[in-house]
């Protein structure tokens, strides 16, 4: 059985191991999905935001410079390079001042070209760019397009930035640079960082001229934990609902275990205590038995006495073990009384047994007279078992000293104080536990079930009262028990 509840814990704590991972696994996927999604989502606001900034710039045109372009496309004949297309763009930018001209059409670019040639006419600027078309290259007139819109209005970070917070996003940098070739695609580079996640996207204004923008933006991490806030929280519920299971499903079988325990200890602890009550009333009965030891009057008053105590012995445990097996402590009946709290307790002074060998000197510190209600049976055998404790877990020189009194007509306190072994601190919180003995008891070889201070709190509990402990080791114990009115 031992072994299989040892495999029952490594199975489940395996269990619980492996679904954290594997939660944790899908989290972090599910965590690096969505981020990509608003990464995703990101970069392509970005792109919005440079098409609509390239139409702004579009439509403002400066109408004294003018541009004309000349296209010249050309298929390769080199070996192996059959089919590959050139495209050169010679492009005139004519200013109109400079030029003394009013107006210049795509007509005119013959004459343009000619004048450029042959006498290098100020406010003539020339460009050419000579494009390899592969199948898988962009449209180079888009390119062109670009290149005579930043002649025209020159890009503006701060236009871009401008935009962007129009979108409710906060540029981490936004500069510009010339890269070493033409770029004709915009570019998206990733920064993975636990801290400070960030995405830079390279997009090319003016491919003719290699300039392009740098745009550097926070990743925040608020969107994307909203984006999955209702996934994260339905997993961290059935996380905790399953690891609780699991967690209570070992607390069971482990207070299984410890109930087993007890149940073994109570048994033996039973046997053990009820072989002595046995034996002495079998002794008793064989005393009865032979006609010559009962004639002696004094050995005759002393067996009966002997049988009656361990009756009474025999009697005490069942009275415990019947009303230690309501579930619900309310549910011992009560038969409430009212009574006089001195008289009762000399009563059980009176009736106390001391065991041979010891002597006891029981103070009773009050001498007012006071009316109790409750059960009178009951609370007897609540001070009967304080003193009976008193007594047993004492040296051979027992002094006990009993006090009460009335708190503002609304309940009494009773307090039982004795020059015991006193308890250690590690097991006050246990001593009303059914069937709990200290060690240390258990080594002095001291009979008893750990019944005792158990059967007293159910008993106090039912009269919704409460009881308190007050211990030192080697200095005796105080209980003090608080009944309401």
């Amino acid at each position: 059985m031992e072994k299989r509840i040892k495999i029952l814990h490594g199975l489940t704590i395996g269990a619980i191991l492996a679904f954290c991972t594997m939660q944790s696994y899908w989290l972090y996927h599910r965590y690096s999905y969505t981020l990509e999604t608003h990464e995703n989502e990101l970069y392509e606001t970005v792109l919005e935001v440079m098409q609509e900034e390239r139409e702004v710039r579009k439509f403002k045109k400066r109408p004294d410079i003018n541009i004309l372009t000349n296209t010249k496309i050309t298929a390769s004949t080199e070996p192996g390079k059959a089919g590959i297309l050139s495209t050169v763009f010679d492009i005139y930018a004519v200013d109109l001042k400079k030029t003394e001209r009013k107006d210049i059409t795509e007509k005119d670019i013959k004459n343009i070209i000619r004048m450029y040639r042959t006498a290098q006419t100020e406010g003539i600027t020339h460009y050419r760019f000579n494009i390899t078309n592969h199948p898988k290259d962009p449209n180079e007139y888009d390119a062109l397009e670009r290149f005579i819109i930043d002649f025209r209005s020159p890009f503006e970070i701060a236009r871009v930035d401008s935009l962007l917070r129009q979108r409710g996003i906060t540029a981490k940098d936004i500069h510009i640079e010339r890269a070493d070739s033409m770029v004709w695609l915009p570019l998206r580079f990733n920064h993975t960082s636990t801290f400070n996640p960030h995405i830079t996207i390279s997009y090319p204004y003016d491919i003719f001229e290699k300039e392009m923008v740098n745009i550097t933006l926070p990743v925040e991490l608020s969107p994307v934990l909203s984006q999955m806030m209702n996934l994260l929280l339905l997993s961290i519920v059935l996380s905790v609902f399953l690891i609780s299971c699991l967690v209570a499903q070992i607390a069971t079988i482990q207070k299984q275990r410890k109930v087993e325990e007890l149940r073994q200890d109570f048994i033996h602890t039973m046997i053990h205590e009820l072989k002595r009550p046995i034996s002495t009333l079998k002794m008793c009965i064989s005393f009865m038995c032979n006609d010559k030891l009962m004639e002696d009057k004094e050995s005759k008053e002393a067996v009966l006495a002997d049988s009656r105590h361990e009756l009474n012995n025999l009697s005490s445990y069942f009275s415990k073990l019947r009303d230690l097996t309501f579930n619900d402590v309310t549910e011992i009946p009560l038969t409430l009384s009212a009574f006089d709290l001195r008289s009762t307790i000399t009563d059980c002074i009176e009736k106390l047994s001391i065991p041979s060998g010891k002597t006891a000197a029981i103070h009773l510190l009050s001498d007012t007279k006071l009316t109790v209600t409750a059960d009178k049976m009951h609370f007897s055998h609540i001070i009967s078992n304080l003193l009976e404790n008193a007594i047993k877990y004492s040296g051979k020189k027992v002094e006990i000293k009993i006090g009460y009194c009335e708190n503002n007509h609304e309940s009494i306190a009773i307090s039982v104080q004795d020059n015991g072994f006193g308890i250690s601190k590690s097991d006050r919180k246990y001593i009303f536990d059914k069937f709990f003995r200290s060690p240390s008891i258990t080594d002095r070889n001291i009979p008893g079930m750990g019944l005792g201070l158990a059967y007293v709190k159910q008993l106090v509990t039912a009269h919704k009262g409460s009881i308190e402990v007050e211990s030192e080791e080697g200095a005796g114990t105080v209980f003090t028990i608080k009944l309401p009115q």
